[in-house]
């Protein structure tokens, strides 16, 4: 039972985590947070909610396959349509999956790649959460408690919106919020080599 409440806690944390993570990367490069957060700050945040979320995925991937409830095997959670509970729906979970860590792994070796390549494997955020959206409706247990509603209808349309803002302002690159004062004081202050 213990297994049970733990998968299923963090597939909707993993999924929510994924859900600030994508938003707040349609938001970071708008004009609303750009004057008012430095990009270090938000870059710094944009990621560690991120790897929040895949971390959350593998405690729920996990949970998934220690639980005797309803028996997963490996090759079920990791190749799309082998699952004889909701094929289409758990395959909509590994292809989530996958995007999910191909986003995270693209931006921890972002210096050593190319801006273009780094940010084609970026746009897979939206299809990612949205798979996983498509995940959690259909194969997610929760799905049919009232309060889960609300969450996916919210998280949702919240994405739709910043898509399409997104979208809209494509191109578009407002100026950035300074470093924090500490930051630009260690920065502009001669070391004592220099001197």
């Amino acid at each position: 039972m213990t297994t049970w409440i733990v998968l299923r806690a963090a597939g909707i944390g993993a999924y929510v985590a994924l859900f600030l993570s994508v938003a707040w990367g349609l938001v970071a490069t708008t004009s609303v947070v750009t004057r008012r957060v430095s990009k270090p700050t938000s870059t710094l945040f944009h990621r560690f909610i991120s790897t929040v979320s895949v971390v959350l995925l593998g405690v729920h991937i996990g949970g998934v396959l220690l639980d005797r409830w309803m028996v997963f095997t490996l090759p079920d959670l990791l190749l799309p349509l082998r699952a004889s509970y909701r094929p289409v729906a758990i395959a909509a979970g590994i292809l989530a999956m996958y995007g999910t860590v191909i986003v995270l792994v693209s931006s921890w070796v972002k210096r050593w790649t190319s801006t273009r390549f780094w940010r084609a494997l970026h746009v897979l955020a939206v299809p990612a959460f949205t798979l996983s959206l498509v995940h959690g409706l259909f194969a997610g247990t929760d799905s049919a408690q009232p309060w889960m509603w609300p969450i996916y209808a919210f998280t949702g349309s919240v994405t739709l919106f910043l898509v399409l803002v997104r979208t809209l302002t494509y191109g578009y690159r407002p100026e950035r919020a300074p470093a924090p004062a500490r930051v630009r004081q260690t920065v502009e202050q001669p070391t004592l080599a220099s001197r």
